[in-house]
């Protein structure tokens, strides 16, 4: 009988982890896929925005940036967004414990009961 406990419990930490793995390899894939469709857009941007003056100018900048975080989802994936913010939250408690308050406090406000 409680073999049987033994069995069964190290079976479910096999499954659980093994649905972990499956979701942080579907969230790795999601993230390198939108990393290319947001690479996609930028290009689309900038063949489409006029090429000079101060519209040019700014469209190349926007264009610029956006291409910058398609190249970053693409390197990093999911798991060096996580290690950054990871990062930026150890740096940053109290701005981010603000942060995370007037969120919350913003979401209930657009709440309508």
């Amino acid at each position: 009988m409680e073999r049987e406990k033994m069995g069964l419990k190290e079976t479910d930490g096999s499954t659980i982890r093994g649905a972990a793995t499956d979701t942080f390899e579907s969230a790795e894939n999601m993230t390198r896929k939108a990393g290319d469709a947001i690479g996609s857009a930028a290009e689309s941007l900038r063949q489409a925005m006029p090429g000079g003056g101060k519209m040019g100018d700014a469209a190349e900048t926007i264009s610029r940036g956006v291409q910058q975080t398609a190249d970053y989802l693409q390197r990093e994936g999911m798991g060096g967004i996580v290690e950054d913010l990871e990062t930026l939250i150890r740096r940053y408690p109290l701005q981010t414990l603000l942060l995370g308050v007037g969120c919350g406090y913003l979401v209930s406000r657009l709440r309508t009961d």
